[in-house]
């Protein structure tokens, strides 16, 4: 059964009403919890803080047992937060936000597709395989890396591309500076793709049509371990094997 739009707009207000009023957002789950939070909050940039239900947990980085620690350090103000950037998407009458990334992916018809991209006006290349991703330096180590992209620090400023199964060696990641936007635009001779913001939200792309990304004026408020360093972090997550020895 679908919700009456009066519904569901109801639902919105009391959502933003309690974020108004909050001084902290926890988001208790995995980190897909953490994202769908992120887009809630969006430009009201309250801090959020992340605990970590699931497995994984790479943006929930307090687990169950620091959490009433965690909580208590932030209401005495003893608390390490760091400003995060978002994308915010447009196609044609929709728009939307994104904190890890934007794929765009080939269709139900399984057929590659060439997307053109574009920075500042200006044409970069024309990539053809599966699709391509746009992270954001938080999502740099989410599809992004495991579509071969690089790590980026999660503090700095810039888009990653990343191809999706390029039908060319010479098709490699990019890093580009946020402060011009990105124009992605699906080549006319190929199918409809699925645009997904986050792995959550998904809407269809016509050929021709243009993805337009750009970082906008507000960004995430994460609220972090005082204790843990990002490295330590990629180290745990990722199951790094280096050692200082």
């Amino acid at each position: 059964m679908i919700d009456p739009p009066a519904n569901i707009q109801r639902r919105q207000q009391s959502i933003n009403r309690v974020i108004r009023e909050s001084d902290l957002i926890v988001a208790l789950g995995g980190d897909g919890t953490l994202l769908r939070a992120a887009r809630l909050v969006g430009e009201a940039e309250k801090p959020i803080m992340g605990i970590n239900l699931g497995s994984l947990g790479f943006l929930t980085e307090f687990s169950v047992t620091e959490a009433k620690k965690s909580l208590l350090d932030f209401i005495n103000g003893n608390y390490c937060q760091e400003q995060r950037m978002v994308l915010q998407l447009t196609l044609r009458e929709k728009q939307g936000f994104a904190f890890n990334d934007c794929a765009i992916n080939m269709g139900s018809a399984g057929r590659m597709i060439g997307i053109s991209v574009y920075y500042g006006g200006n044409f970069v290349n024309k990539f053809v395989g599966d699709g391509i991703v746009v992270a954001t330096p938080t999502g740099s180590t989410a599809y992004s890396l495991a579509a071969g992209g690089p790590v980026v620090y999660p503090t700095m400023s810039a888009f990653i591309l990343t191809p999706l199964c390029p039908h060319t060696l010479a098709a490699r990641p990019i890093i580009l500076p946020a402060e011009h936007c990105i124009q992605l635009q699906l080549a006319g001779k190929s199918q409809k793709a699925i645009v997904s913001l986050d792995g959550q939200i998904r809407w269809l792309m016509d050929p021709e049509q243009q993805v337009t990304i750009r970082r906008p004026p507000f960004s995430v408020r994460l609220v972090i371990p005082r204790e843990k360093s990002y490295f330590e972090i990629l180290r745990e997550k990722l199951k790094w094997a280096g050692s200082q020895q």
